[in-house]
C-alpha cells in the first residue's frame, strides 16, 4: 500500500496551487481539499479538475468573519455538487467571530443535512466542543471527522462513542500536549496534513512532505502499519 491518504488540505492557501495540484496527482495521494466557503468551493470546481486523487470539499469556516445567511443557502444548495463538506465547525476561542448564536445554528443545520445525505464531514471545534459534541450525538452523522482536535481529553472517548474519527498531523504529535491523542482507538485514526498550517522537520509542509508527517506520526503510535491503518480507516468511513 503506497498511496497515502490527506483528510484536510488548504489548496487555494498556497500561491502556487495550480503547480501543487498537479504535484499531489503526480505522487497519486487521495487528498481532501477543504475550502472556508461556498463561494470559494465553487471557484475551486471551476478552476481545477477533480481526479481519483484531488476532491474538493464545501466549506463554512468558523472563523471566516463575512459569512452570512446569504452564504448558509448557497452551502445547503451546492452541498449535492460533492461528497465532502469541509472545513465547518464552531469556534469558541478569543479569535473566532462574535456571532456565536449565528455559527451554532449553521453548524447545526449543516449537520442535520449531512445525516440526511451521508456526508463526510471534516470539523473545527476549538473551544466549543461540548456544543458540538451536543450536535453530533442528536444527529448521529455517520461520516463525521474531528479535525486538529484541541479540546479536553476527557471529550475524545465521548466522541468516539458517537462515531467520530480524528484526523491526526504532525504539530498535534509534537505538540506538549499529544499525550491525549493516545486515547484514540487505532480504528479511528486518520491523517491529514492541514497544510499550509503546519511544519514538518521545521519546513512548511508541501505535499513532498506527506510521507514524513505519516512517518512522524507512525513513530508517535508505534504503529509500523499506519499508512494500511489509514487506509483501512478511510475505506471504512467512506463505505459506511
Amino acid at each position: 500500500m503506497s498511496n497515502l491518504i490527506d483528510t484536510h488540505f488548504h489548496l487555494d492557501h498556497y500561491r502556487n496551487y495550480m503547480e501543487l495540484a498537479e504535484k499531489i496527482n503526480a505522487l497519486k495521494q487521495y487528498t481532501i481539499c477543504v475550502t472556508n466557503s461556498p463561494g470559494v468551493f465553487l471557484s475551486c470546481k471551476k478552476m481545477f479538475q477533480e481526479t481519483q486523487y484531488l476532491k474538493f470539499a464545501i466549506g463554512f469556516h468558523p472563523q471566516e468573519e463575512t459569512l452570512s445567511q446569504d452564504d448558509l443557502r448557497d452551502f445547503m444548495l451546492l452541498m449535492d455538487r460533492t461528497n465532502y463538506v469541509g472545513e465547518i465547525g464552531v469556534d469558541f476561542s478569543h479569535s473566532s467571530p462574535k456571532n456565536r448564536d449565528f455559527r451554532l445554528a449553521a453548524f447545526e443545520k449543516i449537520v442535520s443535512k449531512c445525516a440526511e445525505t451521508n456526508k463526510l464531514m471534516t470539523v473545527h471545534s476549538r473551544g466549543a466542543e461540548e456544543e458540538i459534541l451536543e450536535i453530533i450525538k442528536r444527529y448521529m452523522p455517520k461520516r463525521c471527522i474531528l479535525h486538529w482536535y484541541t479540546g479536553a481529553e476527557k471529550h475524545i472517548a465521548e466522541f468516539i462513542d458517537a462515531g467520530c474519527y480524528f484526523s491526526v498531523n504532525s504539530n498535534m504529535v509534537d505538540s506538549k500536549s499529544n499525550s491525549k491523542y493516545r486515547n484514540i482507538p487505532k480504528d479511528r485514526i486518520l491523517v491529514e496534513s492541514d497544510g499550509p498550517y503546519t511544519r514538518v522537520d521545521g519546513k512548511k509542509y508541501t505535499p513532498e512532505l506527506l510521507h514524513s508527517s505519516y512517518e512522524k506520526i507512525a513513530g508517535f503510535y508505534a504503529d509500523r502499519d499506519l499508512v494500511q491503518t489509514v487506509y483501512d480507516n478511510f475505506k471504512s468511513i467512506l463505505t459506511v
